[in-house]
């Protein structure tokens, strides 16, 4: 039909683009080989199915590549079966990332990614024919490969997460709204942002004991307010008696404390937002992390001096100090060791009546201990516990007000979604903060599953290195396309 030399050229492009010819021919020569006692419905079956297409996955490939910060990394080619055509993805996801100590993605000698090449191609194998709708089966495939293949995580990690950025690419669809029918988010809000602005505890060697100094903002110009104080704390650590040299970072971007006590950092905040003119706009956030200064031999703390450690009640107490004197805190997270559940039944109830929230990211870390802390025990229900046993249970619930989760903490996109559903279903008032990675990509999908959750907030680096804002840029632009 196509070489008929009446047919305009338009036409003949026409034709060629969308195969027509071999998809008239495959239909009439499955009508042929059947012989229904009615080709037209099996006619009209076989054109249905073009009408609404499914992708199907044909083969996964690796491509060594660099990562942002020059190490050897992996990209997923990802070739699929659609509407009759062989097509190509490049998944714009990077949860393999470049450790040292995930020895999976350097072979021995060459230190390349060989090796996660080869992972690849075998777990492309067993995914052949899956449609990438089918989420969960091609995840279970996934996590089959993982039990008989140890430490394979992060290979495991990128295929699942990237199959709805793949599907919604196909299918020209929004990956946020995408996400929201796979969360089933009827409202879409747009995020607060808790920016990671100032990096303390020894993980760097600070002397200050708080992880993280957080802004916290929301509402309209949230991103030009932050931007704001980030600027003004830049100048005054280059201001301070080192220079330039002062300023140095931690790998996500944020700034290292540049004073040893807790006091000192804060007001190089509360002075940045005052010189920005915005008091009561951008607040301030604590990340504790007290398994940093926890001794779990005395089951006390190393807050100011280990000659003198302090218990839960005379921790607890030096916060709600530290939070009365500084109105400007409005969050703590980790402040008690995830173990101490008696100091974090006492801390949320000392802090039940104020305006601070508390938060973790190991308490609700998974399932079986978000149930741990969510499901109220009764003996109809659990029969084989004795009244006592289910008292002290329930008496260990601790309820936070939010929870912090990095996506890649999971092995993959099921096990986030059953998480995550679980605990909107138990506690529709919890808060999420979804993390970016610790290493830096351009890689923004945290900012779509923020966008397609309930109470939902992100934690993100300060806007200073590229990658990140092309992460701000995403955030921007799904908070246009919410308005």
């Amino acid at each position: 039909m196509s070489k008929s030399p009446y047919i305009p050229p338009e036409v003949k492009a026409y034709i060629e683009q969308y195969k027509i010819e071999d998809i008239i021919k495959d239909a009439v020569n499955t009508i042929l080989s059947q012989k229904p006692a009615d080709p037209y419905t099996t006619f009209s079956q076989y054109f249905g199915k073009l009408s609404t297409p499914v992708i199907e996955l044909d083969e996964v490939t690796g491509l060594e590549i660099l990562n942002n910060e020059l190490k050897p990394t992996i990209q997923l080619i990802f070739t699929v079966q659609f509407k009759n055509q062989k097509l190509h993805f490049n998944s714009p996801l990077y949860f393999s990332q470049a450790f040292p100590e995930q020895e999976i993605f350097y072979d021995d000698e060459q230190k390349n990614m060989k090796q996660a090449i080869q992972e690849i191609e075998k777990v492309s194998l067993q995914l052949r024919g899956k449609k990438s709708k089918d989420q969960k089966q091609v995840d279970d495939t996934l996590m089959k490969y993982l039990t008989e293949h140890p430490n394979r995580i992060n290979v495991i990690q990128q295929i699942s997460f990237s199959l709805l950025p793949l599907h919604a690419h196909f299918m020209n669809q929004s990956l946020s709204k995408l996400l929201c029918q796979q969360f089933n988010t009827q409202e879409v809000k747009t995020p607060k942002i808790f920016v990671n602005l100032l990096q303390g505890s020894k993980v760097v060697g600070s002397k200050c004991k708080i992880y993280k100094f957080l802004l916290i903002c929301d509402g309209e110009g949230a991103v030009q307010k932050i931007q704001n104080v980030v600027n003004n704390v830049k100048k005054t650590i280059i201001s301070g008696k080192k220079g330039e040299a002062g300023l140095q970072f931690y790998q996500d971007g944020t700034f290292i404390c540049p004073g040893d006590t807790i006091p000192d950092n804060i007001k190089i905040i509360e002075q940045a937002i005052d010189a920005a003119q915005l008091k009561d706009q951008v607040q301030l956030g604590l990340v504790w992390l007290a398994e940093l200064f926890y001794v779990p031999e005395e089951k006390k703390y190393d807050l100011d001096n280990p000659k003198k450690l302090l218990d839960a009640d005379q921790l607890i107490d030096y916060y709600f100090k530290l939070c009365q004197e500084k109105p400007i805190i409005v969050y703590l997270e980790d402040p008690i060791h995830h173990s101490d559940i008696v100091g974090w039944t006492k801390i949320t109830n000392k802090f039940k009546d104020s305006k601070v929230k508390l938060g973790s990211r190991r308490l609700y870390s998974n399932i079986e201990k978000a149930k741990k802390h969510c499901e109220i025990l009764t003996l109809q229900t659990n029969p084989e516990l004795t009244e006592q046993q289910i008292n002290q249970m329930n008496n260990e619930r601790i309820n936070l007000d939010y929870i912090y989760k990095p996506l890649y903490e999971y092995n993959t996109f099921t096990e986030l979604q059953n998480h995550l559903t679980y605990l909107i279903s138990k506690k529709s008032s919890l808060q999420f903060i979804i993390g970016d990675s610790l290493v830096d990509t351009e890689d923004s999908y945290f900012v779509d599953i923020a966008f397609s959750l309930p109470n939902s907030n992100i934690n993100i680096g300060p806007p200073i290195k590229f990658e990140k804002i092309i992460k701000y840029n995403k955030f921007l632009k799904l908070c246009h396309e919410s308005d």
